[in-house]
């Protein structure tokens, strides 16, 4: 009887410090962050969409010490809300997906044809509704801080609805400098944070809006390198078979029918070569690509959205996607050894990394930043790609990498053959590649640089309690 008497005292007392523990914890949780993904991003923990996989794995480190808000689109079969653990909350909403589309692909079609851009991306007309709503619940929410990604107009929204909130926005491409309107410097003023995901971004925006340069601050994409990780268990193939491979959109300035070009270049002497491509028919509208027609390799892509007003019309009205899934079939023009995968969940890749000889990503615009090169990295895949944006500042030519001219799948071809033929560079590649990813481009890395910088726009908890 003493000794049922003792382990029951043991066992309340456990389950008390436990419950103590736990208590403490969640009161140590004293930020309520949200983050807001873009319009058409279907939020869920597993997503082929870059910025929801980035806003997730970020969400799941901030969650540590924070309530952890995503907001997004709605997806067919997606509930309106959901959780994932105790403090990350998925809220999800219906947007106007047909009518917002025609009107993008219209105004495309009018700035392909004179050759100008257009604001209406940054315009209060592009998708008021999502982010009316969106402010309204961080509203309720009483959120501390709210990271809004690639749209200001958002950002102002929501600070008008939210004037104590802190605002941090978070851009992956170029179109807040170039959609930039005499209002944008204004909207920047009341933005408390800037992120770049690339030097090559955020020195433009510092240069761009000088005034706002002090608030300007690059933090990286990262990679969960505990799963995107080399496995011994893949050994070459006895019959000779190497595989190359793509993993990203299937749109015009990714570069793709290029890289088909330089695989058949490649393939004349190399009758075991593979070609993977994985990722899903989703061509940017000409209205998001803002193309410079003075740089060259950005100029050809123009022939992809239609020569004159009628093939426009054709290509991005009526064909949409499949007219570059069907510029990428003439390319390929049969060839058995070239692989259209379709659509694959993040986690989903890895083996393709695995298998790979090289990821080949050969953009021809200017890539603000390519997560598929980190996660290529960090399972030890030799990288290939181009001098693109910010790509140079993590795929050093010859040590991490090899980097091309953009556009130039001659060039490309025999840079590919460079990581073929000689297994002592791949090799020196590939190590050094996941050597650079494990110490400065983990999530855990990534996480924490950010951690940082919103700590430092938010005031203290003893600050808050005295406001």
């Amino acid at each position: 009887m003493g000794m049922l008497s003792w382990s029951t005292t043991y066992l309340v007392s456990v389950a008390a410090i436990s419950g103590i523990r736990e208590t403490a914890h969640r009161m140590a949780r004293t930020r309520r962050i949200a983050i807001v993904c873009q319009p058409w991003d279907n939020v869920a923990p597993q997503s082929g969409s870059s910025i929801v996989i980035i806003a997730y794995q970020l969400a799941r480190r901030l969650a540590r010490n924070s309530y952890v808000t995503i907001y997004g689109r709605r997806g067919p079969g997606l509930k309106k809300s959901a959780v994932d653990g105790d403090t990350i909350r998925f809220k999800r909403l219906r947007v106007l997906q047909i009518p917002q589309g025609l009107v993008e692909i219209f105004l495309g079609i009018v700035a392909c044809y004179l050759k100008t851009r257009n604001n209406y991306l940054f315009s209060y007309f592009y998708h008021p509704f999502y982010a009316l709503r969106v402010a309204l619940s961080i509203r309720v929410s009483k959120c501390d801080i709210v990271i809004v990604h690639n749209f200001l107009q958002f950002a102002s929204i929501i600070k008008l609805f939210n004037p104590s909130v802190k605002i941090c926005l978070s851009m992956h491409c170029e179109w807040l400098t170039q959609f930039a309107t005499p209002a944008s410097e204004c909207r920047l003023r009341k933005v408390d944070l800037i992120i770049g995901c690339s030097n090559y971004i955020t020195e433009k925006i510092s240069t761009r809006f000088p005034a706002v340069a002090g608030r300007c601050h690059t933090v990286y994409d990262g990679v969960d390198t505990d799963r995107f990780c080399p496995m011994q268990d893949f050994p070459p193939r006895s019959d000779g078979t190497q595989r190359l491979l793509y993993v990203g959109r299937l749109s015009p300035e990714k570069g793709v029918h290029v890289l088909i070009q330089a695989f058949k270049i490649l393939a004349e002497s190399r009758p075991r070569l593979r070609l993977d491509i994985v990722g899903a028919s989703n061509a940017l509208h000409y209205l998001y690509l803002s193309l410079d027609l003075q740089d060259r390799a950005s100029a050809s892509l123009e022939a992809f959205f239609g020569a004159g007003l009628c093939a426009m019309i054709w290509r991005q009205l009526i064909l949409r996607d499949r007219s570059y899934l069907g510029d990428l079939a003439a390319e390929a023009a049969g060839d058995d050894r070239i692989v259209l995968h379709g659509r694959v969940l993040n986690t989903g890749t890895i083996d393709f990394y695995r298998r790979a000889a090289a990821l080949v990503f050969p953009s021809v615009w200017n890539e603000p930043s390519g997560l598929p090169t980190f996660e290529a990295q960090a399972c030890g895949t030799p990288v290939v790609s181009t001098y693109s944006g910010g790509i140079p500042e993590y795929v050093s030519h010859g040590r991490t990498g090899i980097l091309v001219t953009r556009g130039e799948a001659k060039e490309l071809a025999v840079a590919i053959g460079q990581v073929l033929d000689n297994p002592a560079l791949a090799r020196a590649i590939r190590d050094a590649g996941r050597q650079q990813v494990v110490e400065r481009f983990s999530w855990d890395v990534v996480s924490q640089r950010l951690a940082d910088l919103l700590e430092s726009v938010l005031p203290t908890p003893a600050a808050r309690m005295v406001s």
